[in-house]
């Protein structure tokens, strides 16, 4: 099980002349598209991020999360455009990902990954910092499937997004296992069985052995820096 990096949010492009010199892949997470919010490490606007997913689209090589996984699994080639290879992945299942990313990922043909908290999806619960937001704020089972014709996955991330380090590995494994599941009875996921988000970034050796235990193929925190498919 391969544990993967990813910056936190926002793109800088300057970094575009770095990975053409790397051979690891750039892993990328947004958490809001919303132009209600003021724009902070979580939030970014729908124009901003328009602007961002065209660049990626001129100038990098997006794969999917299923075939960073077997790129991992099989060694299969990493590059063939010579472009830098970026994923692209959105955290916890806000409904903002529905209304302004997801025309804008339908529209560019981009493959991504949308990590769910699945206890608050189709529910009025909202995440604590957005306890004033209007409901619902969380995506409905009806929009994941939406996106899930278009070339979106989705992939656990916890039901009540919680520190699991502050858990007992029972209680992890309870909290993974349920998302899980939750996302397979809900939507044909191709990478709900292989991939997993920490929330928070957050995990201990327990949460390691959860992993293996459930057979995941990779697992993302959010430490900054390049994946040379070697972390484990």
């Amino acid at each position: 099980m391969n544990r993967l990096i990813r910056p936190f949010l926002c793109l800088y492009f300057f970094f575009l002349n770095f990975l053409n010199d790397r051979q690891g892949v750039f892993v990328l997470i947004y958490h809001r598209i919303n132009d209600d919010l003021a724009p902070n490490h979580l939030i970014i606007s729908t124009e901003k991020f328009k602007e961002q997913m065209k660049y990626l689209q001129q100038w990098c090589e997006v794969i999917s999360i299923t075939r960073l996984t077997e790129m991992l699994a099989y060694q299969v080639p990493r590059r063939l455009t010579g472009k830098p290879q970026v994923v692209i992945t959105l955290d916890d299942g806000y409904r903002d990902n529905f209304l302004n990313a997801f025309p804008i990922l339908k529209k560019l043909n981009l493959p991504t990954t949308i990590f769910l908290a699945t206890g608050f999806v189709g529910t009025d619960r909202k995440m604590s910092r957005y306890a004033d937001r209007p409901t619902p704020d969380m995506l409905s089972w009806e929009e994941v499937r939406t996106m899930s014709e278009q070339n979106i996955t989705f992939g656990p991330h916890t039901k009540n997004h919680p520190h699991l380090p502050g858990l007992s590995c029972a209680e992890q494994r309870a909290e993974i296992e349920s998302s899980r599941q939750a996302i397979k009875e809900q939507v044909a996921s191709p990478v709900a069985d292989s991939v997993f988000c920490y929330p928070y970034g957050e995990y201990n050796h327990d949460t390691l052995k959860v992993m293996r235990d459930l057979g995941f193929k990779a697992a993302f925190t959010i430490k900054p820096g390049m994946n040379e498919g070697h972390e484990a």
